[in-house]
C-alpha cells in the first residue's frame, strides 16, 4: 500500500492509497463534522486492490482549513474543495461515493461536473431542499455543542443520539477504533456550527432529475 499526502492551495488536506492493482480513482466524501480519518482504514484498503482511493478533509475537519464565519461553510464551496483535491492530484474522470452530508457534496460535486464522474453512490443521504427533515432544536444543540468530561464522551455523545443503548454497543469497538484514528484532530464548534449551516441549506432536488441512471439500493451490507 502506497499513501502519498498532499494539500490543495486552498487548504484542503488529502490523502492517495494505492496498490500496483489500482486502476480507476474512487473519491470517498465524508459526512457532517467527519475529516477523511473516520474511514475505517480496512475499508480503505479492501478498496485499494482495484481502485486508487483518494480520502480528504472537507473543510472545518482534521487537517483542512477551519473558517469561523458560518457563512464560509456551503454545500457549494465544499464540492469546489473537493475539486481542488481532483485537479492537484490530476484526475480526469472518477469514481464517486458520499456518505450522509457527503452525499450532498457528492450530487452537488456531480451537478457541476458530470464529464468527471463516471459513477456517483450516495449513501444514507439526503438532496436537502424539501426532502431536509429539519432535526428538533433540541438535536441541533447537542450536535452543536456535545457534552463530556472527555474527548471519548464528547465524541460519543453524538452517536446516542442516533443509537439504541443496545445498537451503541454493539458498535462501539467500531467506533472505538474510528476514534482512535481521529482523536488528535477533533472537529471544532466552528466547524460544526459550519456544517450545520452547510447542511441545512443545501438545495438540491433538481439535481437527481439530471442523472442517467437512478438505481436505489435500499439495503445494503459493507463487508470490511
Amino acid at each position: 500500500m502506497t499513501d502519498i499526502e498532499g494539500k490543495t492551495a486552498s487548504g484542503i488536506y488529502f490523502r492517495q492509497s494505492s496498490t500496483p492493482d489500482s486502476r480507476d480513482a474512487l473519491v470517498l466524501v465524508m459526512g457532517y463534522a467527519g475529516s477523511g480519518r473516520i474511514w475505517p482504514r480496512g475499508f480503505v484498503d479492501k478498496l485499494a486492490q482495484k481502485y486508487t482511493v483518494i480520502t480528504y478533509d472537507n473543510r472545518g475537519t482534521g487537517f483542512s482549513i477551519v473558517p469561523q464565519d458560518p457563512q464560509e461553510y456551503t454545500i457549494k464551496k465544499m464540492s469546489d474543495d473537493l475539486d481542488a483535491v481532483v485537479d492537484q492530484l490530476g484526475i480526469r474522470q472518477l469514481h464517486l461515493l458520499g456518505y450522509s452530508m457527503g452525499s450532498c457534496i457528492a450530487l452537488q460535486y456531480a451537478h457541476d461536473h458530470a464529464a468527471k464522474v463516471k459513477t456517483l453512490f450516495l449513501l444514507s443521504g439526503t438532496a436537502g431542499g424539501a426532502l431536509y427533515v429539519e432535526p428538533s432544536g433540541e438535536i441541533s444543540a447537542a450536535l452543536a455543542h456535545p457534552q463530556g468530561d472527555t474527548l471519548w464522551e464528547l465524541y460519543m455523545s453524538s452517536f446516542r443520539l442516533m443509537y439504541s443503548p443496545e445498537t451503541l454497543k454493539r458498535v462501539e469497538p467500531q467506533l472505538r477504533e474510528i476514534f482512535e484514528a481521529s482523536k488528535d484532530t477533533p472537529t471544532t464548534t466552528a466547524g460544526l456550527l459550519g456544517h450545520s449551516n452547510a447542511f441545512g441549506r443545501f438545495d438540491g432536488p433538481a439535481f437527481l432529475v439530471g442523472l442517467k441512471c437512478r438505481r436505489p439500493y435500499w439495503r445494503a451490507r459493507m463487508i470490511v
